[in-house]
């Protein structure tokens, strides 16, 4: 099993202030704020209480339920995890003083079969605001935390099974401890199943987020495309590449969705109009941020170009002739955007022919008229013949039949199934959906309940999609230490991880469903086994599509949903195995 809340009660003994993590700009903001304790409670006794899927803040952890006095370092009910070779197993679980303040410290034990140990992770998950509720979701590297009366700490265990790790079962022990108390331990099993995930980089998902470099480099205060932004950079990267990334994001000019963001999304081509009235293209940063992506990081499936189609229709150069910047503004389908935009095609081909990208590049459009992306299109297969197209549409039309790569919000997602679906994958073409901050579940917000995040990919899964793109993997507000909300987007819609390459819960089981989309082709995989086989891959299909519907992802069951999701993939395997013998 993924992922069980699990909370530890740890009462403590005297009082002292709340001692907060401070809200500094390259600090996590910890807003857990102390309710009414009573300071003359002993600490002499531990309680435990499941958590199920809740989303912790100090709202829902403010009021301690009764306690039963019991052993000080009793054992309680085991954790339990289950997972494949290969594969990233965690729990989450929370210590909470029932009296005043102390200084909590977290470790954990190695997870050991009696011949071999498989190493654990442990941390504290800090709180950050969303619509001004202190909510934890940033999943520190701290083991240490001061922790005010009463307030629920999150922490957070990881488990990176070894691709030769023996099948089996492991124990270990997550222990809490605090000056004067008795240590809280808590059991930890791990299953361990013969099956494997092959390596991230082969993953079959198609996962587009969309990258912001330019974050990146405001929050460190680094020139961008520095040396110094590129190793910030890397780990961020690494991250995303390791949840089996298929994209590039790059931007062929200011803007593209018109300023939606807290930081710019400047172009990585510099347009330059010389004396002579001919444009020329400087590709300087685009072949330095592509080769850095596609080469260092891995990330070498789709070069994505935003976008011919931009939300203010209009084109930033430099004007050498008035040592000024100009603009062009230009409607597709008209003479003046073929005139801007064809001589641009033609030479951005030969240049990515040149570095041996051109039939990994997409030119990509996000939410535009039908009318616009076929003038736009058209354009394309005429002066570009080598690159493709990409769009992210709200509600797929006839002419979705022709895009390369085509993603609907998850309302809509249903009109790309069916016959269209197989048709389309017949024909090479590549087929996802998407959520933003549209609509509101399920979603990867701060806010959401966590298996949403993770009830995504089962979607795409079940429902024979490609994969997944959401619009911003890292296009962080001013502080999301202190506060996840930006303008009108729901909170933690702008980012799925943290500046420092933290991550976050709701990334994290975001990955927790890619990895069950990867085990359920995996297993699909399997059907040309024998009759038997082929039989028990249906029955899954046919339960997973009864669970896993655009219909039901309106509803409030996304929790119960993703376990009964897990015991399906579960059963499957042993039926398959039973087969095999």
């Amino acid at each position: 099993m993924k992922l069980h809340l699990i909370s530890l009660f740890l009462l403590l003994g005297t009082s002292v202030s709340l001692a907060q993590w401070p809200a500094e700009r390259k600090q996590p903001y910890d807003a857990a704020a102390p309710t009414t304790a009573d300071s003359q409670t002993p600490a002499t006794y531990l309680t435990l209480r499941e958590c199920a899927a809740e989303r912790l803040t100090t709202e829902s952890s403010s009021t301690v339920p009764a306690l039963t006095p019991l052993a000080p370092g009793s054992l309680f009910n085991e954790v339990t995890l289950h997972g494949w070779r290969g594969e990233r197993c965690s729990t989450q679980m929370a210590v909470t003083p029932n009296g005043p303040a102390r200084q909590l410290r977290v470790s954990c034990t190695g997870l050991s079969n009696g011949r071999s140990t498989i190493p654990a992770q442990v941390s504290f998950i800090r709180y950050t605001k969303a619509h001004n509720t202190p909510t934890a979701d940033i999943i520190g590297r701290e083991q240490n935390c001061d922790n005010p009366a009463r307030v629920t700490r999150g922490i957070w265990v990881q488990v990176e099974i070894p691709h030769n790790a023996e099948p089996g079962v492991y124990l270990g022990f997550v222990n809490v401890n605090a000056p004067g108390c008795a240590e809280a331990k808590q059991k930890i099993v791990l299953f361990v199943d013969e099956a494997s995930l092959p390596s991230p980089d082969k993953w079959k998902i198609h996962l587009d987020l969309w990258q912001h470099p330019q974050a990146v480099a405001r929050w460190h205060d680094v020139e961008p495309w520095s040396p110094e932004h590129f190793a910030l950079l890397r780990p961020l990267m690494k991250r995303l590449a390791e949840a089996g990334q298929k994209c590039i994001t790059c931007t062929l000019l200011d803007e593209a969705w018109n300023g939606q963001t807290y930081d710019t999304f400047p172009s990585m081509i510099r347009w330059i109009r010389g004396r002579d009235g001919v444009m020329r293209y400087d590709y300087t940063q685009l072949d330095a941020w592509i080769s850095f992506m596609h080469d260092e990081i891995g990330i070498r499936e789709q070069i994505s170009c935003y976008t011919m189609i931009p939300w203010h229709l209009s084109v930033r150069f430099f004007d050498e002739s008035t040592n000024h910047y100009g603009q062009v503004k230009a409607r597709p389908g008209t003479p003046e955007y073929d005139a801007l935009w064809a001589p641009f095609l033609r030479d951005f081909q030969k240049h990515m022919q040149e570095k041996g990208w051109a039939d990994k590049t997409c030119i990509a459009i996000d939410e535009r008229p039908d009318a616009m992306v076929k003038a736009a299109m058209k354009l394309v297969a005429e002066n570009a013949p080598k690159f493709r197209v990409a769009s992210a549409v709200d509600k797929p039309s006839e002419l979705s039949r022709d895009v390369y790569n085509i993603s609907p919000v998850i309302t809509h997602a249903g009109t790309t199934l069916g016959d269209l679906l197989t048709e389309r994958r017949k024909a090479g073409k590549i087929t996802t959906f998407y959520v933003c901050l549209h609509p509101l579940k399920p979603n990867t917000f701060t806010y959401s309940p966590p298996a949403q995040a993770e009830w995504l990919g089962f979607f795409a899964a079940a429902n024979h999609l490609d994969g997944f793109l959401r619009w911003a993997y890292n296009s962080w507000n001013r502080n999301p230490f202190e506060c996840t909300d930006f303008v009108q987007w729901p909170s933690g819609d702008c980012f799925l991880v943290y500046p420092g390459n933290r991550s976050s819960i709701r990334f994290e089981r975001l990955r927790d469903g890619i990895e069950n989309y990867e085990k359920i082709n995996i297993l699909r995989a399997r059907a040309a086994e024998s009759p038997e086989a082929a039989d028990a891959v249906r029955i899954m299909n046919e339960q997973l599509a009864g669970i896993f519907s655009v219909e039901r992802s309106k509803g409030d069951d996304h929790t119960a949903d993703v376990q009964r999701g897990r015991a399906i993939i579960e059963a499957t395997l042993q039926r398959l195995n039973s087969c095999s013998k």
